[in-house]
């Protein structure tokens, strides 16, 4: 099955130039162009921009992507390199989920605490402290 880059667009929530992009640094390879201008996709760069996908959300650089693409292709001599890239970015996701964590936890407090201060101007009460939270 083939795709157009605005098929690919809709799928994967990427304005069409991320695409191009992708495809001049070479995340994206082996896209058949039609006249020099119409650009086809197939499963193969479906299953790339999965996994693009899911190395963004994981935080990992376009450059590291592209280190781990070009890893895969000799998995033999690469696996160390691919398991320590995989190893040192399963940590800066974990640290970076504790510190949406933290955040999240203090966003808590607030919404909490001008709930309680909405509550008491709507019954002419005192202020509540952040203190007592």
């Amino acid at each position: 099955m083939s795709y157009s880059i605005t098929e690919l667009s809709k799928m994967f929530h990427l304005p069409a130039s991320t695409i191009r992009y992708y495809e001049k640094i070479g995340l994206l390879e082996n896209v058949e162009h039609i006249n020099d201008y119409r650009r086809v996709y197939n499963s193969s760069h479906i299953d790339r921009l999965y996994a693009i996908d899911c190395f963004k959300k994981s935080l990992l650089p376009l450059s590291e992507i592209k280190a781990f693409f070009a890893y895969e292709k000799d998995i033999l001599s690469n696996s160390d390199k691919i398991l320590l890239l995989m190893k040192s970015q399963e940590e800066k996701t974990k640290a970076a989920i504790k510190d949406l964590e933290d955040g999240l936890e203090h966003i808590q407090k607030k919404v909490h605490y001008y709930s309680l201060v909405n509550e008491a101007i709507k019954n002419n009460m005192p202020l509540p402290s952040w203190n007592d939270i």
